[in-house]
């Protein structure tokens, strides 16, 4: 990496002559009029205005780019101010600096496409030492592009290159317009108002632009790092931003994921990156082509169009499917543990039913302990890229030579339950064992389905904590929330269980209806049983602490029915300190 800098002019003529283009993964330019002023105002008095970032054009990362978006017109060269390009200039991809460039060229390059730049001379005098920006007009362009206009007064922006024929225009304009009647009996005011406003255009075409160039030999991770690190607008480069310009415009990748988003709603319901849908491509590919599966940056940019004009229509179905699948064992978007591994098995679904309807895991006891067993492990949503490959190869060969996949111990127990905060997978992936055991709702025996809307419900109201000195970690915690449906959380509000529940057991106590209260409570992991009399008052305030260590090891045995022998449940204090292995 190297840093320099360009001279206004410079900067300029490798906007012109196409030196500087920018990849098809950036935005388009979306600055308004206000913005391109402030950065013109700030190079007028030599502020510093950031610096670009810039990659050096190589072969074996070949970026689909497009022209920065100017009208520059070939022939356009105000008196002969801009050099011509040479042979040696090296070529670049704007990587960060798009819309800083972008102004710069519309400027002073008269290269806007509907408007026209111009400096009022008069406005500058009253307002420049005053940092204002309204100096700097904008009209519509017309049919006409004059060097001046409004009795001299605007000087078309580009025109200030050229350092002698501005001198003159500006001398003309204070000692000939009549605009400044002050300086009729006094020339050498009038000089000193021109020399103002001319050293605020020698300020401009002396200004240099900062510049951080990443060399050729740069690899794609370091590449996506620098610009993370860099980008002053906190845009994270993706893996898919990337493969958008590596293969534009054959094939259009961004067309073909919004078509996907289309076709799929699920993909944008549970935030979706494009890249899961190369992933699960190069999975695919490699597999037909007898590859080892790793599904890096680097390899999925060296993905032929070929391969994915081929699979990208299956791919993105697979992966559609697998989602659907995920939410019918209780995943949604805001509790979905992990994307990385429903990559492995979308791939797999690909493989074996191609474009066919159906799913090939249905009732498949052993996907399903595998799947829970890999969301509860502690660095699930960290996996590496060999973790998916490892995770694909296992699936295949399960599903191709029948060898089960191997699960990964759960290590979980009623005090790691207790201690669980709502960042760590395991509460996430915890929220999905509920939502997957849940068919009705624990208020109203309603009945609830892979696509019902559910609240995570406070079962001891968060204002439990400031009334009665509740444990606050333990209100928030995992013990103390239930899913419910919307209407249900909305009518008990902040409500406290032994009155609901008493309510809900004397209702279905006169309605017959405790044997469904019952089996509701029990899917839901609600210690006790209605049918006793007190059993509501095992909810009290004084309580709190005792129901949620016996919920807690309700939790860990419904675990246990979902994830078999995987659970491990004789744990020490520091068993984890190996789990961090997939980060």
């Amino acid at each position: 990496m190297q840093t320099t800098s360009y001279s206004l002019n410079e900067l300029l003529r490798r906007a012109k002559d196409g030196s500087l283009t920018i990849p098809q993964f950036q935005r388009q330019f979306v600055w308004r009029e206000y913005q391109v002023r402030s950065l013109i105002d700030s190079m007028s008095r030599s502020y510093p205005i950031g610096s670009l970032l810039l990659l050096a054009r190589k072969p074996d990362l070949p970026l689909s780019t497009r022209s920065i978006e100017a009208e520059i017109r070939e022939e356009y060269t105000p008196d002969g101010t801009i050099p011509d390009k040479t042979t040696a200039d090296e070529e670049f991809y704007i990587l960060d600096g798009q819309q800083r460039t972008t102004s710069i060229a519309r400027v002073f390059l008269n290269a806007h496409p509907k408007k026209l730049y111009y400096f009022d001379l008069k406005r500058m005098l009253e307002l420049h030492e005053r940092e204002e920006t309204a100096w700097i007009r904008t009209p519509k362009r017309g049919k006409t592009e004059p060097n001046r206009k409004a009795r001299n007064r605007l000087l078309r922006a580009d025109i200030i290159l050229d350092q002698a024929r501005s001198d003159i225009y500006v001398s003309e304009y204070i000692e000939d317009s009549g605009d400044f009647p002050e300086f009729q009996n006094d020339r050498n005011a009038a000089r000193k108002a021109a020399a103002r406003i001319k050293g605020v255009f020698e300020t401009m075409r002396n200004y240099k632009v900062p510049a951080v160039i990443l060399e050729r030999d740069s690899g794609v991770e370091s590449v996506c790092r620098v610009f993370e690190t860099i980008n002053n607008t906190g845009t994270r480069l993706t893996t898919f931003d990337l493969a958008v310009a590596r293969f534009y415009p054959k094939p259009d990748l961004r067309r073909l994921w919004a078509d996907a988003l289309e076709d799929h709603p699920i993909l944008e319901n549970f935030k979706v990156d494009g890249e899961r849908v190369l992933q699960v491509l190069y999975l695919v590919s490699s597999a037909r082509n007898k590859k080892y599966p790793d599904p890096t940056r680097s390899n999925l940019l060296a993905l032929t169009p070929e391969e994915i004009k081929k699979e990208w229509a299956n791919s993105s179905m697979a992966l559609a499917e697998t989602y659907r699948w995920a939410r019918d064992y209780g995943a949604r978007p805001e509790t979905l543990p992990s994307h990385h591994v429903l990559v492995a098995i979308a791939a797999v679904r690909n493989l074996v039913m191609g474009n066919a309807p159906g799913d090939p895991w249905k009732g498949d006891d052993i996907v399903r302990r595998w799947y829970f067993s890999k969301i509860m492990h502690a660095g699930a949503s960290q996996a590496s890229n060999y973790n998916i490959g490892q995770d694909f190869i296992a699936l295949r060969d399960y599903k191709s030579k029948g060898i089960p996949p191997s699960s990964t111990a759960v290590n979980l127990n009623a005090d790691r339950v207790l201690s669980l905060i709502r960042s760590d997978v395991r509460y996430k992936s915890l929220q999905n064992v509920f939502a997957m055991t849940l068919r009705l709702d624990l208020m109203t025996g309603a009945k609830i389905d892979s696509e019902s809307v559910l609240h995570d419900h406070h079962i001891y109201p968060r204002n439990a904590g400031r009334k009665y000195n509740l444990d606050q970690k333990m209100l928030d915690g995992i013990c103390n929330r239930v899913p419910i449906l919307k209407d249900s959380n909305q009518s008990l509000g902040e409500g406290y269980p032994d009155e609901y529940f008493r309510e809900m057991a004397t209702r279905a106590r006169d309605l017959g209806t405790l044997g469904d209260l019952k089996r509701r409570l029990r899917d839901a992991m609600i210690p006790g049983d209605p049918y006793e009399s007190t059993w509501a008052e095992s909810f009290s305030i004084e309580q709190f602490e005792t129901f949620c260590r016996k919920r807690a090891e309700l939790i860990v045995s419904r675990v246990g029915e979902v994830v078999g022998d995987s659970l491990q449940s004789d744990l020490l204090d520091d068993d984890e300190s190996a789990e961090e292995d997939d980060f």
